[in-house]
C-alpha cells in the first residue's frame, strides 16, 4: 500500500546537537523534517547554566515555531562516572557504585535522584537516562564500571525504585536502561555488538529491577544493542520484537516510552546502514530512535523511514501511538 499522506516521521528521532548553541543545521532538521526531541550531552553545557539554558529555551522556541509540539529534552544524568551536567557548574552526584556502598543506600538513592532532578529542572531538560537497572554479576567486568546499584537483583530493584519515584516526583521522568539487562557484557556496544550467552532462566532472574521499576510507574525504558540468544537467537534487543513487544510489553506490561541506545554505536552500524536500523528498530515497536551525532545520519534515517512510510510498512496504528507516548511523557512532566 502506497501512501501519499506526509507522516511526521522526525518526532520520532531523538538527536545530539553539536555545540552550545543551536546551530543552522540542527535548526534545518526542525523546520524541514520536524525532529523535535533532543539529548544533551557535556559539549553542550561547557558554557555553564545561563548558556544551557539558553540552547534549551531556544529549541522549545524553534519547536514551537515550526508548529511543533514541546520537544522532549533529555540527558543522561546518573551520577559519576556518567553525569553530562557536572562540576565546576553543578553539584557532582554519586556514582551507584557509591550510592551501594554508603551507610544508607536507600537514602543515597534519593539524594541522586532530588540532585539531578533540581539540576534538569534549572534548564527545562524533562527526561533523565538513568537509572541503569543493569546489574554487575561477580566476577564479570562488563562496560558499566561504577554504573550499576550491584550484583544483588533485590538491591538494585530497591535503589532503582526508590530513584525512579523520587525523579519524578521531583516532576523529571525517569528512563530504565538497558533492557534486558547488560551488566554480563564484557565487548562494549559503543563499538562491537556483544553477545549474552547465559540461560533464559537467568536473564529472567536478573531482570527483575526492569519489572520493579515497570511497576513502580518509570516513565521510560531504554534496549541495548546486546543479542540474547535464549531470548532471540541472532537478533539485538534493539530490533527485537519477542524481546520488546512480548516480553517488555506483554508479560511486563510496560505501557510508557520506549527508545533505543544510540542507533550510532558500532554495535548497530557496523552490521548495516543507519536508515535500515532505523526502520528495524520501529517496527521491534521502539517509539523513539536516538542519534547523538550527525546530522547526515538523522537526514539518512528519516530518508529510510520516510521511504518505508510511502510504501506502506509502516503502521499507522502504532505511529498514532508512539506519537501519543511521546506527548504524554512530555506534557505530564510539565505539569
Amino acid at each position: 500500500m502506497m501512501r501519499n499522506k506526509k507522516a511526521p516521521l522526525g518526532q520520532l528521532l531523538m538527536i545530539g546537537i553539536p555545540g552550545t548553541d543551536l546551530d543552522p543545521e540542527s535548526l534545518s532538521l526542525i523546520k524541514e523534517y520536524g525532529v523535535g526531541n533532543f539529548i544533551l550531552f557535556s559539549r553542550n553545557a561547557r558554557g555553564g547554566p545561563d548558556k544551557t539554558k539558553k540552547l534549551c529555551d531556544d529549541l522549545n522556541e524553534a519547536c514551537a515555531d515550526a508548529g511543533l509540539p514541546l520537544p522532549l529534552i533529555a540527558v543522561d544524568q546518573e551520577g559519576e562516572p556518567v553525569q553530562r551536567l557536572g562540576p565546576p557548574f553543578w553539584p557532582e552526584i554519586s556514582s551507584n557504585e557509591e550510592v551501594v556502598l554508603s551507610k544508607n543506600s536507600e537514602i543515597q538513592a534519593n539524594i541522586q535522584a532530588e540532585t539531578a532532578a533540581k539540576i534538569l529542572n534549572s534548564l527545562g531538560i524533562k527526561l533523565n537516562l538513568a537509572p541503569v537497572l543493569d546489574l554487575s554479576p561477580a566476577g564479570t567486568e562488563g562496560v558499566l564500571k561504577g554504573r550499576t546499584y550491584g550484583a544483588d537483583p533485590r538491591e538494585v530493584s530497591i535503589l532503582g525504585e526508590k530513584y525512579i519515584q523520587t525523579l519524578q516526583a521531583n516532576g523529571v521522568g525517569a528512563t530504565a536502561k538497558h533492557f534486558p539487562g547488560i551488566g554480563r557484557v564484557e565487548k562494549d556496544p559503543h563499538f562491537q555488538r556483544p553477545v549474552v550467552t547465559v540461560s533464559k532462566e537467568t536473564l529472567m532472574h536478573e531482570m527483575s529491577p526492569f519489572r520493579k521499576a515497570v511497576k513502580a510507574g518509570v516513565k521510560a525504558v531504554m534496549t541495548s544493542h546486546v543479542v540474547f540468544p535464549s531470548l532471540d537467537r541472532d537478533v539485538p534487543a534493539t530490533f527485537s520484537k519477542i524481546i520488546v513487544n512480548e516480553l517488555l510489553r506483554r508479560e511486563l506490561d510496560f505501557k510508557g516510552l520506549l527508545l533505543t541506545d544510540d542507533l550510532e554505536m558500532g554495535g548497530i552500524t557496523g552490521h548495516g546502514s543507519l536508515g535500515e536500523a532505523a526502520v528495524r528498530a520501529i517496527l521491534a515497536g521502539h517509539d523513539l530512535l536516538l542519534i547523538c551525532e550527525m546530522a547526515q545520519k538523522v537526514r539518512e534515517a528519516l530518508e529510510a523511514l520516510d521511504k518505508a512510510w510511502s510504501q506502506g510498512i509502516l503502521d499507522t496504528g502504532k505511529l498514532d501511538l508512539s506519537l501519543k507516548r511521546i506527548s504524554r511523557l512530555t506534557l505530564s512532566s510539565r505539569k
